[in-house]
C-alpha cells in the first residue's frame, strides 16, 4: 500500500493557485503586447489619413487643370 500512495504523491498535477498565477501572468503580457501594438498603429492610421487627403488634393488638382483645358479648346 505505501507504493500506491507514493506514487499519487508525485504524480498529482499543479495546484488552483499555480494555475491562476500562470493565467494572469498571461493576461498581463498579453496587455502589454496590445498596448505595444496600439502605439504603432496610431502613427500608421495618421499616415493613411494624410496619404487620401493629398491623393484627393491632387486628383482635384487634375481636375481643375482638365477644366481650365477644356475652356481653352484642348
Amino acid at each position: 500500500m505505501r507504493r500506491i500512495s507514493k506514487q499519487y504523491k508525485t504524480l498529482r498535477g499543479f495546484t488552483l493557485v499555480e494555475m491562476l498565477l500562470v493565467i494572469a501572468i498571461i493576461v498581463i503580457l498579453a496587455g502589454t503586447v496590445a498596448l505595444g501594438v496600439s502605439d504603432f498603429l496610431d502613427p500608421a492610421k495618421k499616415a493613411q489619413s494624410n496619404v487620401k487627403a493629398s491623393a484627393l488634393a491632387q486628383s482635384k488638382s487634375i481636375s481643375d487643370r482638365e477644366f481650365s483645358l477644356s475652356k481653352m479648346g484642348f
